[in-house]
């Protein structure tokens, strides 16, 4: 392996340190071959050879960073070791020495690549070095005890073009979360007192803005899991290399964004619907003042409003009107209060205030999250409408929640079936249905009356109550009269 030179330029700020590291552990393996070896000495040992064997890598020594992990396994076992372990263990350590001495490979005298030649940087990294990898991306934070891991990764990440802060400890970690705006922590799991994954833990508790990647000298499948479950963007291990971290740290952060993003879009939409809530609140406690008024003021006013969703739905005053035509007839012709019947169905789908702009108005063919949002609108307007003292709107509650419910069960939002279909819920699906098909709307053409009704009939029983679909086909004159009447222009009333 080459280095670059700042990487060579670390190594050799430190070549000092990893040399009283190797030191530590020649040290505990004499006194391990004395018998003297105490339990501190143990385990300090063991502090240095894990250190080691998460750092020499990252500089081509490979067969050190193994050797120091071989020392950390030796060191921890429960079991006494015997002469011959003790040996292996006194050879792993002089084996060590002569790899540190021995140090990495110079990096040798860059040599431009000849046309045609794919550059090394694009082949290592898959961008050209005149690519930025992060541009307004954040500022990063690195905890790890170690001070010369620490000094490479912000290295690495420097030379990539991030803003980097190091901290040593947790406690530090917590101090800059508080005081700072940190895009991405990048923690260690082994530290004195507070781990990495409680570091973690914290970070997305306290700060969920905050992108996290947890990363160790242990290949532990546990211990990634764990990360992940807390919510950790990812796991890098230890010897680090530019490649990998490179790669973590990017989608970490692109991560980040999106989810930003999403964060954006779902408060935006919440906001959207706690406005037109807000709006259609103060609209039925105009309703309500009204209902003391004459039932013709009344009806007037709930006209009016239903027509008000032309903001909303552009043509859905002449559907109201229609619907409500349509209705009346039905309503007559089964016996049911038709007057009543025929205002509550123009509020048949004010649960639609509740939707989006983008669902209402899409040409488009819904998704099916777009689908089952597109489906609450019957208990919206269900809620909106149910709790009022006027008759009259406790009625069209009941039609907005039940006229997207099936004869046969199939319909939403409860599955109802037959007759426990409220009757005027029953009659506005039919009519609902009816002119949707046999008009113009903004996803598809008009169906001709004839098309319409043979479809109705095949849906007789299935769709739709039998007894409604005959009342439709038997006032069809009255009904096509209507149908061509509110086209462009209301019908009289």
């Amino acid at each position: 392996m080459t280095l670059s030179a700042s990487l060579r330029a670390i190594f050799d700020r430190n070549a000092d340190e990893y040399g009283r590291r190797v030191g530590t552990l020649e040290q505990a393996v004499a006194q391990l071959r004395a018998g003297t070896l105490g339990s501190e000495q143990r385990s300090a040992a063991e502090r240095e050879a894990h250190k080691l064997a998460g750092s020499l890598g990252t500089f081509g020594l490979s067969h050190g960073s193994e050797l120091a992990r071989e020392l950390e396994q030796g060191l921890a076992s429960p079991q006494p070791p015997g002469p011959a372990q003790i040996e292996h263990l006194a050879e792993c350590v002089a084996a060590l020495r002569a790899a540190l001495n021995a140090g990495p490979v110079a990096a040798p005298v860059a040599v431009p690549a000849a046309a045609g030649e794919p550059r090394r940087d694009r082949f290592e990294t898959g961008l050209a070095a005149t690519e930025p990898l992060a541009p307004d991306a954040g500022r990063i934070l690195v905890v790890d005890d170690d001070e010369s891991v620490r000094e490479l990764l912000v290295c690495i990440l420097r030379e990539a073009g991030y803003d980097v802060r190091d901290v040593g400890s947790a406690r530090e970690a917590r101090h800059a979360l508080q005081h700072d705006e940190i895009a991405l922590l990048l923690s260690d799991v082994s530290m004195p007192g507070e781990t990495g994954l409680d570091l973690i833990r914290f970070a997305l508790s306290e700060h969920p803005e905050t992108a996290t990647l947890l990363i160790s000298a242990l290949e532990d499948p546990g211990i990634a899991q764990v990360a992940m479950d807390y919510g950790a963007y990812g796991y890098l291990s230890k010897p680090v290399r530019p490649s990998p971290v490179l790669i973590g740290v990017l989608d970490a952060l692109r991560r980040r964004t999106m989810e930003a993003r999403e964060r954006a879009a779902r408060e935006t939409f919440e906001q959207t619907v706690a406005q037109r809530t807000e709006a259609f609140t103060e609209t039925l406690q105009l309703l309500e003042r009204a209902a003391v008024q004459s039932r013709t003021s009344q009806a007037e006013m709930i006209h009016r409003w239903a027509r008000s969703a032309e903001f909303h739905e552009p043509g859905i005053d002449r559907h109201l009107e229609r619907i409500r035509c349509y209705c009346g007839v039905l309503g007559r012709r089964l016996g049911v209060d038709h007057e009543s019947l025929a205002l509550a169905s123009v509020l048949h789908d004010v649960g639609k205030v509740a939707l989006p702009d983008s669902i209402v108005r899409t040409r488009e063919p819904l998704t099916a999250d777009e689908r089952l949002a597109l489906e609450t609108h019957a208990e919206a307007g269900h809620e909106l409408l149910c709790d009022s003292s006027s008759e009259l709107l406790r009625l069209a509650a009941v039609i907005a929640r039940t006229h997207h419910e099936r004869f046969d069960g199939g319909g939403y939002p409860r599955g109802l079936a037959g007759s426990a279909i409220p009757l005027e819920g029953r009659i506005v699906a039919v009519a609902d249905v009816f002119d949707g098909l046999s008009h113009v709307s903004i996803a598809r053409p008009a169906w001709s009356l004839d098309a319409t009704t043979a479809w109705l009939t095949r849906e007789r029983g299935a769709h739709f109550d039998p007894e409604v679909v005959d009342a439709l086909l038997g006032s069809i004159d009255e009904i096509a009269a209507i149908h061509a009447a509110v086209g462009n222009a209301h019908a009289a009333t």
